[in-house]
């Protein structure tokens, strides 16, 4: 019964180590949040004055993706990302609606708001000889309905950077001094990103209403360098509209065949600890009754 009790606990080992594994093609981590949250509307009468009793979704995770949902009465929201083995690069999807039904307490009447947001982190290497000019070109696809355009308070956003991989950390505790997200919202050290990696480059773009928007990023690769693209989706709705950016943040390399997979730096999940804990534990009893 040794060795069926030893196979198990190193099987549950390499589970849990396996949870963020380099894959084949690629290396990568993401992490998302959904959120309702009543809306009191401010003198207008059109937007939101005070924002309260919010309410987050479930969030999963797995070694190519993650997703996060919510849906109560005051709307739903979703979000995907998916790591794309064709283009080596994060694919990311968010939906947000708002129920225009939905009245909450204000002064001047209120609404509700509703948020999805999702981003992921993928590492290379440059494995070519000399130096090269690398440029990632990212594409955003919104569709807006039910009275959602043309308010600052209804919006999909996307957030795109080139970043160096030392001193990142990718943290699934989005109460962390610094979160995972960081690169991609922030330049400087900030509150909620205290530290920050050498930003590469770096742009962030809004849509107000349905439409596409493309932005380019470029930065020059020296042989062997390392680095981390990072991509940040948003959609944000207010007041009975929906912002649907389910249509896909999709980017492309101009050039990725000298780039090879680099391992994103990330803090285990708890469960993943738990297994691990769990796998340590019965190679222990395993070696303590073979010593007896």
């Amino acid at each position: 019964m040794r060795i069926p009790l030893l196979a198990m606990a190193l099987s549950s080992c390499l589970v849990a180590g396996a949870a963020h594994a380099v894959l084949t093609q690629t290396s990568f981590a993401a992490d998302s949040f959904t959120f309702t949250a009543n809306c009191a509307y401010d003198a207008s009468g059109t937007a939101c004055g005070d924002r309260s009793d919010f309410h987050e979704g479930t969030r999963a995770h797995w070694s190519t993706g993650a997703s996060a949902s919510i849906e109560d009465a005051r709307g739903s929201a979703w979000t995907r990302a998916e790591a794309d083995t064709g283009s080596y690069l994060p694919v990311l999807k968010a939906y947000a609606s708002s129920n225009p039904a939905y009245e909450s307490a204000g002064p001047y009447g209120g609404t509700s708001t509703v948020d999805g947001t999702i981003w992921g982190v993928q590492g290379y290497r440059y494995t070519g000889s000399t130096p090269f000019n690398l440029t990632l070109t990212a594409t955003l696809d919104s569709q807006f309905s039910g009275g959602a355009g043309g308010g600052t308070q209804n919006h999909s956003m996307m957030a795109i950077s080139l970043f160096d991989t030392a001193n990142y950390v990718f943290d699934y505790d989005q109460a962390a001094a610094t979160f995972s997200g960081c690169p991609m919202i922030a330049t400087v050290p900030r509150w909620g990103c205290a530290t920050l990696p050498d930003i590469l480059a770096r742009d962030q773009q809004f849509l107000y209403d349905t439409g596409t928007l493309t932005v380019s990023l470029s930065t020059i690769l020296m042989p062997g360098q390392s680095f981390y693209v990072g991509a940040m989706l948003d959609a944000n709705v207010c007041c009975g509209g929906t912002v649907d950016s389910s249509h896909t943040l999709r980017m492309q390399f101009n050039d990725a065949t000298l780039l090879e997979s680099f391992p994103v730096t990330v803090v285990p999940e708890p469960h993943t600890w738990a297994m691990m804990l769990g796998g340590l534990a019965l190679l222990g009893a395993s070696l303590r009754r073979q010593r007896r």
